[in-house]
């Protein structure tokens, strides 16, 4: 049939001329019911492939270790073409590599783009900008399809699109010769899309967004010599590979591409994916015979993997939910240059990368730069504007600011007075001091992020050898904020200079690629104390950023109380906080180092305690349905397998009573039938 119909048509209309055109939506439809070698569709076999998650799970659950696949398994592409494990890994292949356009920028910026202002800022570093679909990126109201209408803005570089965009949140747009190379993520294939149905049918979401940018905008960005390139997230397995491989190869017919046009980043953050990196990445060069001529086509997309700490530790967590042997340290102390299992996956993407010429990227920087330095504004509430000046004169001359404003060494936090201040202003002491402390506060926080992201980077690029006497070889790294890709450029640049990214055209000298013992090192648990400090972090990073996501903002600035820094998250800090929150729970963790809880065990009762207590410490219109998402996934008796879906369930409602039921409805049905519900608009389906 190839009916589609809007789930929410009151959002959707607004779109409907230059985004969800009729002809657009038609040719969707047909692609995503392309039938392959074994009969079933696109669609039919992401569904197929999405609803085997649960089983392998269960697995996991029962004691089969994660491991790399049998060398003598056969893997049946969808063109119904059959290669074992063995016949993939001896064969004499490469990657065609890195698009020439993205050479010699180091710094991917992710983020989201429904807000133009944010996707000028994002094209004006210069780099490579991930413009976001998933994690970043919020699913209420229209966002999607805002996203989808700011790419194509940016991406056709019209007059009339620059036009539009120009003056967005008081930001211009570069000339196009020093803008960011874009490159795109969309959704994982998990996500149903929130506003298409095609024949009463949920649809993937990856599938829908992939669609749309390429339907309008491939050939745009092809035309101005550019890449289309994306990053694929979620990934678990060589067939979900082999699924996008083959659906952008349909797509690519559809909109008369060469096969192999899109290029593809793939995200390694499910650790399933590890053990079959080397399977995915073939799976994304091999040709294709085409189902219609019966020619076999060469379509090699693949350019790289990446690394991340955050998803791929809630992966972890997921993986071993049944194991409660293992119970998760601080979340602060599991880094990749500590954790074992970390340390081992980094250095063996980096090498399975050079070992088929693949270009690999390395993790986030999450660190957030603050403005530090005091104006005359910062003290209008006080003064007023006209005598704001007078007063930031008054500390300058009393030795508490230096002259561009920074707060200097003769202010101690945590005093009650400040000898010097002029006596007109005593009354305002009290407040006086609170502006210096906040802005002490700013100055740490940068002195620490630009330290951290720094030495994560020389690792990283190999200036530095790991902890573990390794020496990774990454192309560039992920920054969340565009502050810092000054910071990290110039670390990749260095490596450049030293010869050392040079390693990356020679293969590692390495034999024990699937070893017993690599196989246990990329599975071993991480290690570490459990202190009540770290559990009041995990709640309360969980809770502002779940907080921020029901609000809209899909990438939020949280607040580390811990690490006393502020960062830029997306939603994989609330999968890998709430995973952990859910595994020291069912294993009666008990609570080491200092305060109060410790030497006691975590119970319910002590959960719900501190969830209360930083819940409270918390304002917001939607802390209360965080903390209730909260309290029901990590008291549940099964770990949920996406923190996503609870809040997708909830997102744009308002009322109390059905956000509680629509909550309790998604938790009972995964407990008791292992199903993920989904609820939009007020309709739920299964």
């Amino acid at each position: 049939m190839n009916e589609v119909t809007f789930i929410r048509p009151s959002l959707a209309q607004d779109f409907t001329k230059d985004i969800l055109t009729s002809e657009t939506l038609t040719r969707f439809a047909e692609i995503i019911h392309t039938k392959v070698a074994n009969g079933r569709t696109l669609e039919e076999v992401r569904r197929a492939l999405v609803e085997a998650r649960p089983e392998k799970q269960a697995r996991l659950d029962a004691g089969e270790p994660l491991n790399f696949l049998p060398a003598e398994e056969a893997i049946t592409f969808l063109d119904g073409t059959t290669m074992t494990a063995r016949e993939i890994r001896e064969a004499d292949w490469k990657v065609d590599g890195q698009p020439p356009k993205l050479n010699g920028r180091h710094v991917q910026l992710t983020g989201p783009c429904s807000d133009p202002a944010m996707a000028i800022g994002a094209m004006n570093t210069g780099q490579q900008w991930m413009a976001d679909s998933e994690d970043a990126a919020a699913q209420s109201t229209d966002s999607p399809l805002r996203t989808q209408r700011s790419l194509k803005l940016l991406c056709t570089w019209t007059p009339e699109g620059k036009r539009a965009l120009d003056g967005m949140g008081g930001k211009n747009l570069k000339p196009e010769n020093e803008v960011a190379v874009m490159i795109y993520r969309p959704r994982g294939l998990h996500l149903d899309d929130r506003h298409l149905l095609v024949d009463g049918q949920a649809v993937s979401g990856g599938f829908v967004d992939a669609w749309l940018f390429l339907r309008h905008n491939a050939k745009a960005l092809m035309d101005r010599g550019l890449p289309v390139a994306f990053y694929l997230p979620k990934l678990e397995c060589v067939q979900e590979a082999d699924l996008w491989h083959t659906f952008l190869y349909e797509t690519e017919k559809a909109l008369d591409l060469a096969p192999g046009t899109v290029k593809i980043y793939q995200l390694v953050e499910i650790i399933n994916a590890t053990y079959q990196l080397e399977e995915m990445m073939y799976a994304f060069t091999r040709p294709i015979r085409d189902a219609r001529t019966g020619k076999t086509v060469p379509a090699s997309r693949f350019i790289g993997p990446n690394v991340g700490r955050w998803d791929y530790l809630a992966s972890m967590y997921r993986a071993t939910r049944a194991d409660l042997a293992g119970i998760p340290p601080d979340t602060n102390l599991v880094t990749l240059d500590g954790a074992r299992f970390l340390a081992v996956y980094e250095q063996y993407v980096s090498d399975m990368a050079r070992r088929r010429g693949a270009v690999p990227w390395g993790g986030m920087s999450a660190n957030i730069l603050l403005r530090a330095t005091l104006r005359p504004g910062d003290f209008e509430k006080i003064t007023g504007k006209e005598d704001a000046p007078a007063l930031l004169g008054a500390l300058l001359a009393a030795g508490y600011l230096d002259s561009k404003g920074n707060v200097t060494g003769k202010f101690q936090a945590g005093a009650d007075t400040l000898p010097g201040l002029p006596a007109p202003y005593e009354p305002q002491r009290t407040r006086i001091i609170g502006i210096l402390e906040a802005f002490t506060a700013r100055a740490y926080n940068n002195k620490v992020a630009l330290e951290k992201a720094s030495d994560d980077k020389a690792r990283e690029s190999g200036l530095r050898l790991a902890k573990d006497g390794g020496r990774r070889c990454y192309y560039g790294a992920w920054v969340a904020t565009p502050d810092m890709v000054a910071v990290i450029q110039p670390v990749f640049e260095k490596a450049a200079r030293e010869g050392l990214l040079a390693a990356l055209d020679t293969a590692p000298a390495r034999s024990d690629w699937y070893s017993e013992e690599l196989a246990a090192g990329l599975r071993a648990f991480p290690e570490g104390l459990l202190t009540e400090a770290g559990m009041r972090e995990d709640i309360t990073i969980a809770l502002q950023y779940m907080a921020s996501y029901l609000q809209g903002s899909a990438a939020a600035a949280v607040t580390s109380p811990q690490l006393k820094l502020q960062l830029m998250e997306d939603l994989a800090t609330a999968e890998i906080r709430r995973a952990a929150l859910w595994k020291r729970l069912h294993a009666g963790a008990v609570l080491q180092g200092e305060g109060p809880l410790a030497g006691k065990r975590l119970t319910g009762e002590v959960f719900l305690r501190l969830l209360d207590e930083e819940a409270g410490k918390l304002k917001g219109a939607s802390v209360g349905t965080a903390r209730e998402i909260l309290r029901l996934t990590t008291t549940a008796k099964k770990l949920i397998p996406w923190i996503s879906d609870p809040l997708n369930v909830v997102l744009d409602e308002e009322s109390p009573e059905v956000i509680t039921s629509a909550l309790k409805a998604y938790v009972d049905t995964y407990v008791t039938t292992g199903k993920r519900l989904g609820r939009v608009a007020g309709a739920d389906r299964l």
